[in-house]
């Protein structure tokens, strides 16, 4: 009696512990805040997006979810029929993203409603790309489409030899998408025509990065690749000392990229000499998110970083109750990340953290 009387009140803490506001944490000359937490009733291993007042996320429960930016409550989900790993995309009033029933989905932003669906032949778990009335999407079953945002009907299809698991990356009219074939495609944005391939020596399950001319991607291999974006040249590899499923973040001249043996690097976009690393407790697969001096970025050992983009110093740490799988988002002066929080009995799961931004 004596035993089920206390773990009702370690549960009753836990939940009213989570209803508390926490103070913020410094993280250098920054402020860092607290502002919700939001449960959804599975697993969180999408990034989530930002739009109309909202903040978008796909949950292992089969469920997209549109959460109140302000105030973290539900205002709608969207329900289908397997999980959903794809990063949501805002574009003008619908969000769109897939889910591993096979489907591409684009709902009405404010109220979920269907506004179409398109069937591929394999689970999608990459996040879609759009440009200019189109959306770009993979599929598992080794295919690229791009479809028509409004409609949803099949603009072209570009088929590759493995499984597409991550977003394509668009610059000027070409796409750019790995694949688990080992190889690197450079397609034209508006008949989907192969421009170039380039070949690692690995499975690709990362979306590349574009910048200044050139196509940054990671591989299975150990390496990160700088590419001529026009001809798929390599300018540069590095060798990364592990396998890398996370995709890759530049910004000004540096690149920031984790690896699976736990590092976050910084690489010189220039030549791939390696600036600075961060060494965290588990894979480092979690695409790291700029905001002013600060890069923040997830790991599977639980923890959200904060370090100092110039020297990887360690500014501010954050430990949810599982890894951190999925791209870290900053929007505005807000902070957004998602955690594969394990449940169990008396476990209050906040897969879904949001935090405020400001100069300290």
């Amino acid at each position: 009696m004596m035993r089920s009387i206390l773990l009702i009140a370690f549960a009753l803490l836990a939940i009213l512990s989570g209803c508390k506001s926490r103070p913020p944490v410094s993280g250098g000359p920054y402020e860092i805040a607290f502002l919700w937490e939001y449960a959804t009733d599975d697993y969180v291993r999408s990034s989530p997006s930002v739009g109309g007042g909202m903040v978008y996320v796909g949950s292992d429960d089969n469920a997209l979810h549109a959460i109140d930016a302000e105030t973290g409550g539900q205002v709608w989900r969207y329900d289908t029929e397997d999980n959903i790993t794809s990063g949501p995309l805002v574009v003008g009033e619908t969000v769109c993203f897939g889910s591993w029933d096979g489907n591409v989905y684009a709902l009405a932003f404010d109220t979920g409603r269907l506004r179409w669906r398109y069937p591929t032949g394999g689970w999608v778990s990459a996040s879609p790309v759009a440009r200019e009335g189109a959306i770009y999407v993979g599929s598992h079953d080794h295919a690229l489409y791009a479809l028509s945002a409004t409609e949803g009907s099949l603009l072209w299809r570009f088929r590759t030899m493995g499984a597409i698991v991550a977003a394509a990356a668009l610059d000027g009219d070409t796409v750019y998408v790995g694949s688990m074939d080992n190889y690197l495609y450079a397609l034209d944005r508006d008949g989907g025509s192969l421009r170039w391939r380039f070949r690692t020596m690995g499975d690709i399950l990362v979306a590349p990065a574009v910048a200044e001319g050139a196509v940054y991607i990671g591989s299975s291999d150990h390496k990160v690749y700088a590419l001529d974006a026009r001809t798929g040249e390599v300018r540069w590899t590095h060798d990364a000392r592990a396998a890398i499923e996370c995709s890759p973040a530049v910004v000004g001249k540096a690149l920031y990229v984790g690896t699976n043996g736990g590092e976050l690097l910084a690489l010189s976009v220039k030549n791939g000499c390696e600036l600075w690393s961060f060494q965290a407790k588990a894979i480092v697969r979690s695409r790291p998110a700029i905001w002013r001096d600060l890069v923040f970025v997830g790991s599977d050992d639980h923890n959200v970083y904060a370090l100092d983009r110039h020297t990887g110093e360690l500014m501010w740490t954050y430990t949810t109750a599982g890894p951190v799988v999925a791209a870290v988002t900053v929007s505005g002066d807000r902070l957004y990340f998602c955690s594969t929080d394990q449940p169990g009995p008396y476990d209050v799961l906040r897969q879904v953290h949001a935090f405020s931004l400001a100069e300290g």
